[in-house]
């Protein structure tokens, strides 16, 4: 019987996650386009132009791209062990922390 509970309070836990994850991390794939637009505004300023570059770096862009050299670099044909749903969820969370700083700073 508690391990049944554990097993669901687990999983209610894992949906609040998600639930709250989901928006933030299709918010900051939105927003992290933006710096495309800076770069063109910020032009003439080395200064400004190398601040946009950075934050496009360092967004959702640069992370899907950095992701994918990844998975290409390291691909030799065989199939990783799938991750559990508890740790898809803390990567999740921790992904979703690091958009929201990346979110704030790009506010200021």
């Amino acid at each position: 019987m508690t391990e049944t509970k554990a097993r669901t309070r687990s999983s209610l836990l894992e949906v609040v996650v998600w639930g709250i994850a989901a928006p933030i991390l299709a918010v900051w794939v939105l927003v992290s386009t933006l710096p495309f637009v800076s770069v063109i505004r910020a032009w003439g300023d080395a200064g400004q132009v190398l601040i946009a570059l950075a934050f496009l770096a360092t967004g959702a862009v640069g992370f899907i791209a950095a992701a994918i050299g990844y998975r290409l670099v390291l691909w030799n044909g065989t199939t990783r062990p799938a991750a559990t749903s508890q740790e898809r969820t803390m990567r999740v969370s921790a992904l979703s922390a690091y958009a929201l700083v990346w979110m704030a700073f790009y506010a200021l």
